[in-house]
């Protein structure tokens, strides 16, 4: 039986998230965002189980009336509450809703609760997550902006920024059919969509597409676009990304959308890729380490194991970065994908699978260990001392659940 009464008690007592539209920025509420996710795919497991006197199906159908139903402003800017698919960072909180309304489709009981218009609106919101996430980070385009028009972007960039919206495109794989979503791709007509989306009262999308005019036209038929140089390191001239659009079938590193274990992999070997290390040199005299708040340890127990995150062993503009933050970033998105994969059947029992979860569980157990010890990383050319709290603030109390509950723990060396 995964998860205690007391996790699920806590992930229902969260209020349900929302999203807003804010241009250039993105709008995140992470626990609420993982505590939904942690809900549906307990409801996965166990639909019927009883937790505050009603079911988890009936806890999850609570939450997805106040996702999908009626979606009026409820602001003076006229926010609505769906992610506004944005692309790239934006993955952050959008990857988990995408996994959430797949599961929701794959129990009867839940989905049979939802009216007309919420599975309307279920299916649109999958729409243009997925083509969010084509237009970022599919083979066919090379933007250096996401849908807002005005954020910086590159599907080169480290893992918690790109992540996000390959997961999302899995589910809506999975969600609509690889074929039929392709199909959608292809007679993508943006005017008709967003009319339909404005219909429907899903206006923090209408709103993020249309905020620069010129989106409308690389989505439909692609070509150039230069974007200005920012502040700081980013290079002053700026520079031109291309692309055809989405209007063609979705592929990731050569893989077709029906690829989705091949995918996941693409980016569960790219997170946990180091060997764990605990000191890492950031420059002369300077030395990441544990600031032993718990005991008197100076390295990870896992210390030289495989499976260690990129982001304690990176680099940004500045340098080397070895940062505890960033390393969660990306853990958070990728473990609610781990959990939704393993839920529904997904995660093969091979080799391939035994491998990814054996790194897995030594990256995710020496993240946990280095926040409960407190670490001393270097990020954006300086020290940063960081603990356990920072990843609590995203959502870590129903995020490392989700894979304790689900996979094997990494075995502490004698």
């Amino acid at each position: 039986m995964p998860f205690t009464d007391d996790q699920l008690k806590a992930a229902r007592a969260e209020e349900s998230p929302r999203w807003k539209f804010v241009p250039g920025t993105r709008y995140r509420e992470m626990p609420r965002t993982f505590a939904l996710q942690l809900l549906a795919v307990a409801a996965m497991a166990e639909p019927n189980r009883i937790i505050d006197g009603v079911t988890l199906s009936a806890a999850l159908i609570e939450k997805l009336h106040l996702l999908l139903g009626g979606l009026p402003p409820d602001d003076t800017e006229g926010n609505t509450r769906e992610p506004e698919a944005q692309g790239g960072i934006g993955g952050w909180t959008h990857a988990a809703p995408a996994w959430v309304l797949l599961i929701a489709k794959r129990l009867p009981m839940v989905w049979s609760q939802l009216s007309p218009d919420e599975i309307h609106r279920a299916d649109l919101i999958m729409q243009s997550l997925a083509v969010a996430g084509h237009f970022t980070m599919s083979d066919a385009n090379t933007y250096h902006v996401l849908l807002d028009g005005t954020s910086n972007h590159h599907k080169s960039w480290n893992i918690n920024i790109t992540e996000g919206y390959i997961d999302a495109l899995m589910a809506a794989g999975l969600y609509f059919g690889a074929d039929e979503l392709n199909a959608f791709f292809r007679g993508f007509d943006f005017d008709t969509f967003i009319a339909e989306a404005d219909r429907m009262g899903l206006r923090n999308i209408v709103r993020c597409w249309t905020n620069r005019p010129f989106i409308r036209e690389l989505l439909m038929h692609g070509g150039p676009h230069f974007m200005p140089g920012g502040k700081g390191p980013v290079p002053a001239e700026g520079i031109t990304g291309h692309g055809q659009g989405v209007r063609c079938d979705y592929f990731f590193q050569g893989h077709a959308l029906s690829e989705v274990w091949e995918i996941f992999r693409t980016q569960a070997t790219r997170q946990f890729c180091k060997a764990v290390r605990t000191e890492v040199n950031a420059k002369p005299g300077e030395v990441t380490r544990l600031l032993q708040r718990e005991t008197k340890a100076v390295v990870s127990p896992w210390e030289g194991q495989m499976g260690m995150c990129m982001e304690f062993e990176s680099s940004d503009w500045y340098g080397i970065r070895s940062c505890l933050t960033y390393a969660f970033e990306g853990v958070m998105i990728i473990v609610g994908t781990a959990a939704c994969l393993r839920a529904l059947g997904l995660w093969p029992a091979d080799a391939s699978g035994r491998y990814l979860e054996q790194c897995m569980a030594v990256g995710v157990s020496d993240l946990q260990f280095k926040g409960r010890e407190g670490y001393r990383g270097w990020a954006h050319g300086k020290e940063i001392l960081e603990d356990f709290s920072i990843m609590r603030e995203r959502g870590a109390d129903y995020i490392f659940p989700m894979w304790s509950e689900w996979f094997a723990a990494a075995e502490v060396p004698a």
